[in-house]
């Protein structure tokens, strides 16, 4: 079954700032960084249960080749993508 997926604000800025980064450090990698993402997102659009629980009803999943981490929960049908950061950083410090 595919779930919808709602991306929140939060997670949309810390995606596209991460990827403004990347850019800037070298031409397209903020890109790569997007596709990746992207593609992640679409593994857990369609099994989010594959991901463990981490904190209360948050899951995470860890991209590839990139150190982020993508933090969400299941509510019924649709999965609500809360943060997409950098895995150096602490969760207790998420923007609300």
């Amino acid at each position: 079954m595919i779930y919808n997926v709602v991306i929140s604000t939060i997670a949309l800025e810390e995606l596209y700032d991460s990827a403004a980064w990347y850019n800037s450090k070298k031409e397209n990698l903020g890109f790569e960084f997007i596709n990746e993402v992207d593609s992640i997102i679409v593994v857990i659009q369609s099994n989010p249960l594959l991901f463990a629980n981490v904190y209360g009803n948050f899951r995470m999943a860890l991209t590839k080749r990139f150190p982020f981490e993508i933090f969400y929960s299941i509510d019924n049908f649709t999965v609500v993508i809360h943060h997409i950061f950098h895995a150096s950083r602490n969760p207790k410090n998420w923007k609300t």
